[in-house]
């Protein structure tokens, strides 16, 4: 038999998108946050409803939580760049002048 999924006072469960994941950090995971700046993975998260502050329950899957804990990074650029034989001039044969008469 599957548990019910908790509500907030607001009707709201885990999945829906007005709940957000908030980290929960150690005391020393804040002292590392706040002095140097360093992100340090959290505790646990913290399931909360943006509309009441209610929450709705917390996880402390190591999966979740490294999705907290890792910067945003852009992808990177390719280091190697394909050669394409029609845009480089270098590589491309000059055509003949024809002669004017």
């Amino acid at each position: 038999m599957a548990r019910p999924l908790r509500t907030c006072r607001c009707g709201h469960t885990k999945e829906h998108e007005l709940v957000a994941e908030e980290p929960e950090y150690t005391l020393w995971g804040w002292i590392l946050l706040s002095m140097f700046g360093i992100t340090p993975k959290p505790d646990h998260v913290v399931y909360r409803c943006q509309m009441c502050r209610q929450s709705v329950g917390s996880t402390r899957d190591p999966k979740v939580l490294a999705r907290k804990s890792a910067p945003k990074r852009p992808p990177a650029p390719d280091a190697e760049a394909p050669a394409s034989s029609s845009g480089s001039p270098a590589s491309d044969p000059q055509p003949e002048e024809s002669p004017r008469t």
